[in-house]
């Protein structure tokens, strides 16, 4: 195939002068999060045309996706960073109006949540803070244990916060374990674990969490400036309540008409699709890749297998190692890729370049491979 067009060209931006490319490293916010499907792009295209009254397509809207995934309670919120400040809300003030007009001052209220170092992403932990939360921190940057959570619990403690993928599922089910039987509510962070779709559909009711958040943008292809909190129905309840359209300390992370319908239908779009079928489809995207490298000297392919990688879990990679004796470097290779026409962003080290089929668009491995080709022949 050639890969002198570019079909990430998109004039849009390019009046005004931003580029586009390939996107071969994953659902990440700062490179546009996904591609949506032409179903939830025309979804946003139809909601867009009329009033409605925001409230109650919340409640439907919610309805409907619990429906779909037969979680207790559904919500949808302006993304899983969102999601987390709302949780944390909600543990902190349940749907009692006043306290939720307070936030941040929590009164003599239990405020604190326990935390652990696993995960980067301190705007987590500044949600937490700013809506009126305190925290507990447990564990550190490479391991935090469930004895760590069960001896930070007291009679302060709102909730759990649980990182999965930074952190293990059958950790999830022993934190759980012992946050209950403390009467403490459990946080999830699962902001890009889907697929797997058993995610979706069995960490709020087989495992147990209490809430349960995801990224609408990520793995359910849809707005990316919306999330889903999933739950138990009284916590659920005074996360929205703490949200938009009411006035709570969640009103400034607004969900339009618009991403409320693209994201139900991306939910619809998930739950139809046969999983087994999505990722055969990725690991023959990394095939495609891999291949290039069965004639290349001191280059050879490595694959990690769906459902074995924590983010995101369910999409295979493929690796390009390079030995010393390349007369190529990962970096020199991984800067060609971006620099050349089409643009194409891969993940690299000093030896290897990554490729994750995950946000490939149908055509773009062949269009990496052939790219891949031609630099390692010039």
């Amino acid at each position: 195939m050639s890969a002198t067009a570019d079909p990430t060209a998109n004039p849009i931006y390019a009046r005004i002068g931003v580029p586009t490319f390939i996107n071969a490293r994953g659902t990440i916010t700062t490179l546009g999060g996904s591609v949506m499907p032409p179903q939830v792009v025309e979804a946003m295209a139809e909601a867009a045309r009329s009033f409605v009254p925001l409230g109650e397509l919340h409640q439907k809207v919610g309805a409907r996706i619990a429906e779909l995934t037969g979680v207790p309670a559904a919500f949808v919120c302006a993304g899983a960073a969102s999601g987390m400040l709302l949780s944390g809300a909600a543990c902190l003030t349940g749907i009692d109006a006043e306290a939720i007009a307070a936030l941040p001052d929590t009164g003599d209220r239990p405020n604190q949540f326990i935390i652990s170092l696993v995960d980067s992403h301190f705007y987590v932990h500044q949600g937490f803070r700013v809506c009126g939360g305190e925290l507990v921190m447990v564990g550190s940057k490479e391991a935090v244990t469930p004895d760590d959570y069960r001896a930070a619990i007291s009679e302060r403690t709102a909730g759990i916060v649980f990182f999965l993928g930074s952190q293990p599922l059958e950790q999830l089910r022993q934190v759980i374990a012992l946050a209950h039987e403390q009467n403490v509510p459990v946080i999830v962070d699962a902001a890009a674990q889907l697929p797997p779709k058993s995610n979706l559909t069995d960490l709020a009711t087989i495992v147990g969490a209490d809430l349960v958040v995801f990224s609408g943008g990520k793995g359910l292809f849809g707005p990316q400036s919306s999330g889903l909190i999933l739950g138990h129905p009284d916590l659920v309840e005074a996360a929205a309540k703490n949200s938009n359209p009411f006035s709570g300390v969640g009103r400034a992370q607004k969900v339009g008409k618009e991403e409320i319908m693209g994201l139900l239908r991306a939910v619809e779009l998930f739950m139809e699709a046969d999983e087994t079928e999505t990722v055969a489809e990725w690991e023959r995207r990394c095939q495609v890749v891999g291949a290039v490298a069965d004639n290349i000297a001191g280059v050879h392919a490595e694959y990690t297998a769906a459902y074995t990688n924590r983010f995101p879990p369910a999409s295979p990679l493929v690796h390009l190692r390079f030995a010393d004796s390349s007369p190529h470097s990962a970096g020199d290779v991984n800067k060609a890729l971006a620099t050349g026409q089409p643009s194409i962003m891969a993940s690299a080290s000093d030896t290897s370049l990554t490729v994750g089929p995950q946000t490939l668009q149908d055509g773009e491995a062949e269009i990496i491979a052939s790219r891949l080709q031609e630099i390692f022949n010039s």
